[in-house]
């Protein structure tokens, strides 16, 4: 385990919040069936987990949609090849649904017995200094974070849920295993951590708007790509991306240096180079649902969805009430 000098505040989840609408009261009836489940065998939840991923396929067509502008511009694959990828990653999105119950509520004795091989742990467990670990938005990113704490003491960033109930079993789950977290509001925060001496976990590899972005090449293609990283330009910190790559049953985490670097640009082209790199590995996989060429476009790669910008308009007005 890496060193800690002093232990970050862990965030607590309101949980008057959680039980504040019957919308929420449904949504704990799904979470302890869930989590019902997470006793079940492995071998079962990961069947479980594709066919709830191809219902998933079949009635979530926007998404589905995405899912396939995203693959088509980043790989370079057949059409007939193309389909059978896109129905395998929603089935690996079902099956994250129940890894995600393994990572939030299985004993470490059970997450030990999963198979896994861990490369190159001493670009984290060598380091004089914090440690920024940059990780990717995988189908299996809540078992990727259990799997990396069992190595390393880590904090990190997280984004608030719409769904307070989700919010609140998210985060208390993650209190048990890692050691400290921030909302993607306390970036600066973030940095404090990082140059103390602490191991941050950061996903990178979204479109999270031009405001806090540059255009850099992905796949080949000009993607916002977020400038946090860029922070530790010349300041002595360590930059690893610690990738999670499922082959078979075999959960393989790789930890590969960022090199150094000696301007934004080329720090944020090389952290992508990487994130590709990861990706490829198993591409079906990685979270290809996210809009990850939304912003800095003319016009959109993707296909209009009134419902969900009626809903988030909805979120906009609640937030200004408040």
């Amino acid at each position: 385990m890496n060193r800690l000098k002093s232990l970050p505040d862990k965030t607590e989840p309101s949980l008057i919040k959680a039980l504040s609408s019957f919308k929420s009261l449904l949504t704990w009836l799904g979470i302890g069936l869930l989590r019902l489940t997470s006793y079940l065998p492995y071998s079962i939840l990961m069947n479980l987990g594709d066919v709830i991923g191809s219902l998933i396929y079949k009635v979530s067509p926007h998404r589905r949609e995405i899912s396939k502008i995203n693959i088509k511009l980043c790989l370079d694959i057949k059409e007939n090849e193309l389909d059978t990828l896109v129905k395998e990653n929603f089935r690996a999105i079902g099956r994250g649904v129940f890894e995600m119950a393994i990572a939030w509520w299985s004993s470490d004795k059970k997450i030990k017995k999963l198979d896994t091989r861990l490369l190159n742990k001493e670009l984290i467990e060598d380091a004089q200094t914090g440690v920024l670990v940059l990780i990717k938005h995988s189908t299996h990113l809540e078992l990727d974070l259990r799997l990396l704490s069992q190595h390393f003491d880590l904090t990190g960033m997280y984004k608030s849920q719409t769904n307070e109930a989700i919010n609140y079993v998210m985060i208390r789950a993650r209190n048990n295993y890692i050691q400290g977290s921030l909302t993607n509001k306390e970036a600066m925060k973030a940095v404090r951590w990082i140059r103390s001496g602490k191991n941050f976990l950061y996903a990178a590899d979204q479109d999270y708007g031009l405001k806090f972005s540059k255009m850099v090449p992905f796949f080949g293609h000009s993607a916002a790509t977020v400038t946090f990283p860029a922070l530790f330009l010349k300041k002595d910190i360590k930059i690893v991306v610690a990738d999670v790559c499922k082959i078979d049953d075999t959960y393989e985490i790789e930890i590969k240096n960022i090199e150094s670097s000696v301007n934004e640009e080329e720090l944020l082209f090389e952290m992508n180079k990487t994130y590709e790199e990861f990706i490829k590995k198993d591409p079906s996989g990685y979270l290809w649902m996210h809009r990850r060429f939304k912003s800095g476009q003319t016009e959109s790669l993707y296909p209009k969805w009134t419902s969900r910008e009626k809903r988030r308009e909805k979120r906009r007005q609640n937030r200004n009430k408040d």
